[in-house]
Parts: C-alpha cells; structure tokens; sequence
C-alpha cells in the first residue's frame, strides 16, 4: 500500500473519475455511489469534471427529443465515379 498522499490522491481520483459515466446512469452500488458523492465534495476537480459530465449528457439526452428538420434534405455528394 502506497502511503504517499499525493499518489492515493490520483488513484481516488482515477478511479472516481471511471465510475462517473455508471454513477450519472445509476449504476452503482450505493457505497460506490457515496464514496463518489464524497470524494467529488472534497475534490475540486473531480466535481468540475462530474459537473461537466452531467451537462454533457443532459444536453445530448435533449437532443434526442429533436425531431429532424423536415426541410433538411441532406443527402450524400456523389462521389466522382458516381
């Protein structure tokens, strides 16, 4: 066990940092979720990132609501063999 600080620091980091996508989805456990929810109040820059993170997937959730533009009729430039 590694008992330098800074090094158990980045690892919590690490590893608060991989869980964030399966806590925003509630797929945690609920200690995994506590001890995410602790050490984001504690971790400034962990809790920008989970912050960041949630605005991420809130925005792309709401796009999914968008119906398409009927007048958009885009359609792929034919190559130069076509």
């Amino acid at each position: 066990m590694n008992l330098n600080p800074m090094t158990r620091r980045q690892s919590r980091c690490r590893e608060t940092r991989a869980q964030m996508s399966d806590y925003l989805d509630g797929e945690l456990s609920g200690d995994d979720s506590k001890r995410l929810e602790r050490h984001t109040r504690w971790c400034p820059s962990c809790a920008r990132m989970l912050t960041n993170l949630r605005r991420t997937v809130t925005g792309l959730q709401a796009l999914g609501d968008i119906p398409p533009d009927e007048g958009d009729h885009r359609r792929e430039e034919p190559g130069p063999l076509s």
